[in-house]
């Protein structure tokens, strides 16, 4: 028996998709000649349609150009092990497009690249007059470059959210008060501190607030905080019925006054706003408004104390990446290259995040039919896993939401995403269902073969059994662009503009 699979007609030399003509019993087979497998395998849309070259089929060795329009206005997934070539593909497809397109392309068209590995800044080199390639290194005392946040954009309760994974319904809220108090009163801190201070030591003190006030004295007054600690660790908590105080030396006080006299290092304590970060203003507001909103009953402490321990964690490796600048315009160049290769793994999940984020608000603004951005995601299971181990469920299930959100919404916004994977298993499914073209390199895994069977609809069986056995930089291709599924060696690029992906040779090196 022959399985057949209709997918056109040929009508005066030229491939026409959709079914015209019904196969009937006794009908003849005839195989066709190379120009008409080209025609099949070339894609038909307007009469001056671009298109790219990539390679040729792996088979019949026919050139195969790919439409620019179809590929690059839809989201792709390029998949396979290590050593399959899917690097070479991801940075074959985008030279050729830069290359065919040229400056038109840069002046409507934002890129992203998020490089994990360090792989493409050959890309960078071959463009580096509309291109930025920015290192960031977490593992340096003051880090290295640095993304640049306008001041503006920093202290706002989405990014801020992403910073710190604060969680929907109780951290976020607490953010965007704290935001919204920042904007009412301005930059100055030293009259909040003191009221704090007032209403901590009021009518309803809470055990805690003297170990989270500790916090941040380093901070504040670090030339007395050796005093201001000690003045502080003097004083007990009694809790007796609904007498819940602070006490010092077996005396209770009524009035913040009386708890105030003994705390003179505290209460000279001034605040120099100029000589604080934003990172560092972000760690005071957020401590001082926990003391506050506890004292008052506003919020729970087991809710709102995670977010701060957050903050205080991630800010050391935040400050090594990320700087404030003030509310000037940036030259923003067309093409962005972050490298991760040097970054902790906190930070390699925080950035990506916060980049996807902000870019996809901010281009969400703009007339969809004039811009477009291109996020490029390099070895996405980093950020895109299911199964990492290393993060709360809350947080996993914000990160993941996001994307989701990103790549459903993202086409009717012409904000485009790209993701290269070697675990593409590991992936969600839900961000897997929503790619339009795959390019599928050789992968063994039984996971990974099993989500192709079960995710990509428009991958007939025949082509999903290759896939284990492509030699490298071969790749299945398939999808919303592409009348049939077509096996094709991409070609490699030269080695001035190829990814710094290669396995070592240890004939040459030893």
């Amino acid at each position: 028996f022959v399985d057949i699979k209709i997918i056109g007609y040929i009508s005066e030399n030229k491939f026409k998709s959709g079914i015209k003509y019904l196969p009937m019993i006794q009908d003849e087979l005839h195989l066709i000649s190379d120009k008409l497998i080209s025609a099949v395998y070339s894609f038909e849309g307007k009469v001056d349609a671009k298109t790219i070259h990539i390679g040729k089929s792996l088979l019949e060795e026919i050139p195969i150009h790919i439409p620019i329009n179809g590929i690059f206005n839809s989201h792709i997934g390029i998949f396979g092990n290590t050593g399959s070539g899917k690097s070479n593909s991801l940075a074959k497809i985008y030279s050729e497009l830069f290359t065919c397109i040229g400056k038109r392309l840069f002046k409507k068209s934002m890129f992203v690249f998020i490089d994990f590995n360090g792989e493409y800044k050959p890309i960078h080199n071959q463009l580096n007059d509309k291109s930025n390639y920015i290192v960031l290194d977490t593992h340096l005392k003051n880090g290295n470059q640095k993304l640049k946040i306008k001041k503006s954009e920093f202290w706002d309760v989405e990014l801020l959210s992403v910073l710190f994974s604060a969680t929907e319904k109780t951290q976020k809220p607490f953010l965007n008060i704290l935001v919204r108090n920042r904007l009412k009163y301005g930059d100055e801190l030293n009259d909040y501190f003191h009221e704090t201070i007032r209403v901590m030591f009021g009518q309803n003190q809470h055990r805690e607030t003297i170990s989270v006030l500790r916090s941040i004295i380093n901070i504040v007054n670090p030339a007395k905080s050796k005093e201001i600690n000690s003045e502080l660790s003097e004083f007990s908590w009694y809790s007796k019925g609904e007498s819940n105080k602070y006490y010092r030396n077996g005396s209770f006080y009524n009035t913040p006054d009386g708890y105030l006299a003994h705390l003179p290092s505290l209460t000279d304590t001034n605040i120099d706003i100029e000589t604080l970060s934003s990172f560092q203003q972000i760690i005071v507001r957020a401590t001082l408004q926990l003391i506050n909103s506890v004292s008052r009953n506003y919020v729970q402490y087991e809710h709102i104390s995670p977010l701060i321990a957050k903050i205080n964690a991630s800010t050391g490796s935040l400050e090594k990446v990320i700087e404030i600048i003030d509310d000037i315009e940036i030259e923003a160049k067309p093409l962005l290259f972050i490298s991760l290769k040097n970054c902790n793994q906190e930070t390699k999940k925080t950035i990506p995040m916060l980049i996807a984020k902000c870019s996809f608000l901010e281009h969400k603004k703009k007339d969809a039919s004039k811009n477009s951005f291109h996020l490029i995601i390099d070895e996405a299971h980093n950020i895109l896993s299911e199964t990492s181990t290393r993060e709360s469920e809350t947080w996993k299930d914000y990160r993941l939401e996001l994307f989701e959100e990103i790549i459903k919404e993202g086409r009717k916004f012409s904000y485009f995403v790209t993701i290269a994977s070697q675990r593409p298993a590991d992936i969600s499914p839900t961000i897997i269902s929503q790619i339009h073209n795959y390019f599928l390199h050789r992968l063994v895994n039984e996971n990974d073969l099993f989500l192709l069977k079960n995710s990509i609809s428009n991958l007939d069986s025949s082509s999903r059994s290759l896939v284990p056995i492509l030699p490298s930089g071969a790749c299945v291709v398939s999808g919303t662009a592409f009348h049939t599924p077509m096996i094709i060696q991409v070609q490699r690029l030269p080695s001035e503009l190829a990814p710094e992906s290669d396995t070592i040779n240890l004939d040459t090196f030893w």
